[in-house]
């Protein structure tokens, strides 16, 4: 089929999609909403839905079922719908609230949310005067509605209402893919793989897992599945048994090659993780503690460990870092301000990039060769492993800096939750807040 065939059979396409529109729109109708969900039948995610009035002159070829369009045509339509929409609005409902509510009633809730925003951003004298639904009663909205069977596949608005809602929900399981890896999200987008169903068995449940779709499974495997006590990494940033996902994700999470696994057994964890690691860890079977207690950080036996954040006063431009350098019983407490314009860009990131410096300096000055750096923001870790491309000024500095401080030291980076009351993190962005107010 040559290119103009194709774009011919796009047009077609495009005006059996819109018979529907086009109709109601003779009939005297002014907005038209379509409306659609994705993600009712994954395991884990919310369910998102999309609800879009578009112009009656928007006449876009290549719009359908987001099923039936590739992912980059349809990132393309979606930047296009978007701009060109009257108003368009996103709705969501969690996976607490899909095993609360059921699927249906918490997809009614995305789809309400999603009209709700649409409503807001509609000029004060104009309303939703027709909604087009995919065979979901939605009449409690007190709007006018046309159900309509297969609506994706056969009417524009609510097709186009797909692929907006698609690629939102497709970019939040990406992102959820980073913050709970082992399952796969970026690739399954929390549908039951088989990629998935080994991570549910190796790391048990994420908070973003759908339990009422899970229940057959996890009677199926036991006591196997949401029920870890202990988190063996035999190979990530800091190898070793930890009793909680956030501390197991904090070695593995974009660590190449990572390897690790859920127990609901101690003994099971030991035997996965092997005698050298728990060597290195200053523990045995005799010694360890019987409920699951993690390594503490202060356990990492070469080096110290150091607690990085920044700052950034968006009056003056300036910005600050702060660092809590802890060796063996002692807490080294260090900030410095930074009056430079190059970390303009990257504000309070500029900060935590120089906490990172910041620390590394007082080990080299104080003959230590071994440090491992917990930082909140990701870049921090992923620039100084070469796992991010850094395309600002400052980031190909701190890059190049961490490269050549690896020469003469061993340099580690973990991620941690910010603002989460993790003790000697508040402190270090304490640090460098205080150094601002200098």
């Amino acid at each position: 089929m040559t290119k103009q065939e194709r774009e011919e059979r796009k047009l077609q396409r495009m005006k059996e999609l819109k018979q529907i529109e086009d109709e109601l729109h003779a009939s005297g109708i002014k907005n038209i909403a379509g409306i659609d969900e994705v993600g009712r039948g994954p395991l884990a995610g919310p369910v998102y839905a999309a609800c879009v009035v578009l112009p009656e002159e928007f006449n876009v070829p290549g719009i359908d079922d987001s099923k039936k369009v590739s992912e980059k045509q349809r990132e393309k339509l979606d930047r296009l719908i978007r701009e060109s929409a009257k108003s368009y609005g996103i709705g969501t409902a969690t996976a607490r609230e899909i095993d609360d509510l059921n699927i249906l009633n918490a997809t009614k809730l995305a789809m309400h949310r999603a009209i709700i925003e649409v409503k807001s951003k509609l000029a004060e004298d104009e309303k939703i005067d027709m909604l087009l639904v995919d065979a979901v009663d939605l009449k409690e909205e007190g709007i006018p509605e046309k159900a309509i069977i297969r609506g994706d596949a056969t009417c524009y608005s609510i097709a186009a209402a797909s692929i907006v809602a698609k690629v939102a929900r497709d970019s939040y399981m990406r992102e959820m893919d980073e913050k709970y890896p082992g399952y796969a999200f970026a690739s399954n987008k929390g549908y039951g793989t088989a990629a998935h169903y080994e991570g549910l068995r190796s790391v048990g449940l994420s908070p973003i897992h759908r339990k009422s779709f899970l229940r057959k499974f996890e009677a199926s495997e036991g006591s196997k599945v949401g029920k870890k006590q202990f988190y063996a990494v035999r190979t990530g940033r800091v190898p070793g048994i930890y009793s909680t996902w956030d501390e197991c994700k904090a070695q593995v999470d974009g660590y190449s090659g990572a390897e690790y696994k859920g127990f609901a057994r101690l003994s099971e964890a030991e035997a996965f993780v092997g005698s050298e690691i728990l060597t290195a860890m200053g523990t045995s079977r005799s010694n360890s503690s019987a409920t699951g207690n993690s390594p503490s950080r202060a356990s990492v036996n070469d080096g110290v460990i150091a607690y990085v954040d920044g700052s950034y006063d968006v009056a003056t431009g300036y910005y600050a870092s702060g660092a809590v350098i802890l060796t063996g019983d002692e807490k080294v407490e260090l900030s410095k301000l930074y009056t430079d314009e190059a970390g303009g860009k990257l504000r309070n990131v500029a900060g935590e990039i120089k906490g990172a410096e910041l620390a590394i300096e007082y080990c080299r000055e104080h003959g230590i060769d071994s440090v491992t750096i917990y930082h909140d923001y990701m870049g921090v870790g992923k620039w100084a492993d070469d796992e991010w491309k850094a395309n600002l000024e400052m980031t190909r500095a701190y890059k190049a800096y961490i490269r050549k401080a690896r020469q003469s030291m061993s340099i580690r980076f973990i991620k941690v939750k910010g603002h989460s009351g993790d003790r000697y993190n508040d402190l270090a962005d304490a640090l460098a807040k205080a150094a601002l107010d200098k």
